[in-house]
């Protein structure tokens, strides 16, 4: 059939039999083309705070695109099964519609949360500007106060001079804190939704497909986001590397299924271990692991690093359970001003090279003052 056909359908003068199979295989077609396009709906979906959890609306979908496809129930939805083929095609429209106004409304919402961010942000950092000239204006001027009663040789004056200096001084700075510190405080309430946005779109990241724990382009993006949020935030956000020990003796002993198994065991230690929404934990490659957690500073992380090397001592595998295989050793550091992703990577590089150096099956920490040039 040409394309002219297909589209307008087939000449009248074609044989009835011929036009009506040709029909019914482009409506066959287009009610696959339509489930796909809901199913694609379900698999890329935006993580909205609507009635259906978002990770149980790619199952929606998948019964949306069945019942388009052949009829079936939707469940989620009250639609029954079509005893003779037919479909709701108003309740079919209406989900994809809604959906779709529903993720429009939530892309144009955090558009919006990010523009104000940036705009409160740039016009903070102009007040701030402006304060610091009126603050220095001040001390200026007090400072000339006391050069005329020092010229004028007035012990009186000079004493007068200096007090009310001092007191306008300490009230300047005062007030200037308390601004800085207002100013960081609605900064921080604008920031929160967002920090959670970043959640859910760590969420949707690609993940290692071995271990299950995040691949290396998702910690690329999270460190970033992290070294982010700690300008924004001034919060404590602590990198940690992971590296297994004599790995290589698994695979040459065990073979390399049995090391796939010790990876896989030890992505579930760390994702057991580091359990907050917040916390990440990403293969970083091969055989070493890394883990990015927010809200925590170095000195409580090395308590939860015990608990996992703790954990990791104890993973037995199918293929050899009564061998104790595993062992890891970790670096850390936190992150600093001024710090990059290459500072911040090396740091704790450093950090494991440490505790390997130390004897292995340990944690290590390098702070930044003591950090290799």
């Amino acid at each position: 059939m040409d394309l002219v056909s297909k589209i307008f359908g087939p000449r009248s003068d074609m044989p009835e039999q011929k036009a009506t199979v040709t029909a019914d295989s482009i409506a066959d077609g287009a009610l696959d083309t339509l489930g796909s396009v809901i199913r694609v709906m379900g698999n890329e979906s935006f993580p909205l705070d609507q009635d259906i959890d978002p990770e149980v609306f790619p199952a929606v979908c998948n019964e949306f695109a069945r019942h388009v496809e052949n009829g079936a129930a939707v469940p989620s939805f009250d639609i029954p099964q079509s005893a003779n083929g037919a479909r709701e095609w108003g309740r079919v429209r209406r989900f994809f519609a809604d959906r779709r106004h529903a993720e429009k409304s939530f892309v144009v919402e955090r558009l919006q949360d990010y523009r104000g961010v940036v705009d409160d942000l740039v016009s903070g950092l102009r007040d701030i500007g402006q304060r610091d000239e009126s603050t220095e204006a001040s001390v200026r001027e007090s400072l000339n106060t006391i050069e005329h009663a020092i010229a004028a040789g007035e012990l009186p004056r000079i004493k007068a001079a200096l007090t009310q200096t001092l007191t306008q001084v300490n009230e300047t700075f005062a007030q200037q804190k308390k601004e800085y510190e207002l100013r960081l405080h609605e900064l921080n309430e604008r920031m929160s939704s967002l920090r959670q946005d970043l959640v859910a779109a760590r969420e949707e990241m690609k993940r290692d497909a071995l271990t299950d724990a995040y691949n290396r382009g998702a910690f690329d993006a999270a460190i970033t986001q992290s070294l982010n949020v700690h300008f924004m935030l001034r919060q404590p956000v602590t990198l940690v590397m992971v590296d297994l020990d004599n790995f290589k003796h698994v695979n040459d002993n065990f073979g390399h299924s049995a090391g796939d198994e010790v990876l896989r065991a030890v992505g579930d230690c760390l994702a057991r271990s580091f359990i907050r929404k917040s916390d990440f934990v990403a293969r970083y490659g091969g055989d070493e692991f890394a883990v990015i957690l927010t809200d925590t500073s170095a000195g409580d992380c090395g308590k939860l690093m015990q608990r996992f090397l703790e954990s990791a001592r104890k993973i037995r595998i199918q293929s050899a359970p009564d061998e104790a295989l595993v062992s890891c050793s970790a670096g850390y550091t936190e992150i600093v001003d001024g710090d990059t992703v290459q500072t911040l990577i090396q740091r704790a590089d450093q950090a494991l090279y440490k505790a390997k150096a130390a004897g292995r099956d340990q944690s290590a920490f390098v702070a930044a003052s003591e950090a290799a040039p």
